[in-house]
């Protein structure tokens, strides 16, 4: 799969909450870093960004994909309860699997609807 394919299939499983194409397409050292923190392996990633992710994702929408070789960019915006954020993933793919992504947002409306409890795991499990 193509590394443009790789991100925006990425943007869509989380539109699906599709936690089984994100175990196959993310490696096992899967790498996230974002305004909230950095996650060093995919089992920790989305053990505590899919309960948040159920609270702060409304609906995503992608607006472009750029690609080159075995890098791609997503733009997207994600539709919270507290507005619109525009969004931007840097997806780098490796042996057919994405590696690492580094997430750039203003994060004040997904913190918005985040619990303070919610906010503490993320916070508590790696980022």
């Amino acid at each position: 799969m193509t590394a443009k394919a790789l991100a925006t299939g990425w943007i869509e499983a989380w539109i699906r909450m599709d936690m089984d194409w994100l175990r196959r397409h993310l490696a096992p050292d899967f790498v996230h870093t974002s305004p909230f923190g950095r996650f060093e392996d995919r089992e920790s990633y989305l053990a505590a960004v899919e309960p948040a992710a159920r609270k702060s994702v409304a609906e995503l929408v992608i607006r472009e994909v750029i690609a080159d070789g075995d890098r791609a960019a997503i733009w997207f915006e994600n539709r919270t309860e507290a507005g619109a954020v525009d969004s931007c993933d840097w997806v780098r793919v490796e042996n057919g699997v994405i590696r690492e992504i580094r997430s750039f947002y203003d994060s004040v409306k997904i913190r918005e609807v985040l619990s303070a409890e919610d906010q503490e795991s993320l916070d508590g499990a790696g980022y």
